[in-house]
């Protein structure tokens, strides 16, 4: 029993509390800065169909924007290992594209540009539209197993 008491005062002491937010303060200005790119993305009325095929990801911006790069991140639901950002580069008017291995899972996408963003559910073998909205700025995803 005493065995019992002590594994778990370990685990109360080493583990992470997911329901308590570290830094409350950053997490709103985080909130505050997703807001305004995803204002500015509707003021410019941008949608993106994000798919993925034989290890390509591409994503096409209707309508095009100016930047030669952009940022997609996606955020495994199961474990924070799983997240990825990934930098796409524009291969014409539109059309970004990067290489990526993908697990089986609908993952939280993000894709930003320079001063907007879109964000939508997505699984690599479903083409999906990402939207203005507002991401889940926290950052906590569950630990690894």
């Amino acid at each position: 029993m005493v065995l019992i008491g002590f594994a778990l005062l370990a685990v109360a002491m080493h583990g992470r509390d997911s329901l308590v937010t570290g830094h409350p303060y950053e997490r709103g200005l985080r909130v505050g800065t997703s807001m305004q790119q995803a204002q500015r993305a509707r003021q410019l009325g941008l949608s993106a169909q994000i798919s993925w095929h034989a290890g390509l990801l591409s994503v096409h911006l209707r309508p095009a924007p100016a930047d030669p790069l952009l940022h997609l991140r996606l955020r495994h639901p199961l474990r924070r290992s799983g997240d990825l950002e990934l930098v796409l580069q524009r291969s014409a008017p539109g059309v970004y594209q990067a290489t990526a291995v993908l697990d089986p899972v609908v993952y939280a996408a993000q894709l930003q540009g320079s001063d907007w963003s879109l964000t939508g559910r997505w699984r690599e073998d479903t083409p999906t539209t990402l939207w203005p909205g507002i991401a889940d700025a926290s950052g906590d995803a569950p630990q690894d197993d």
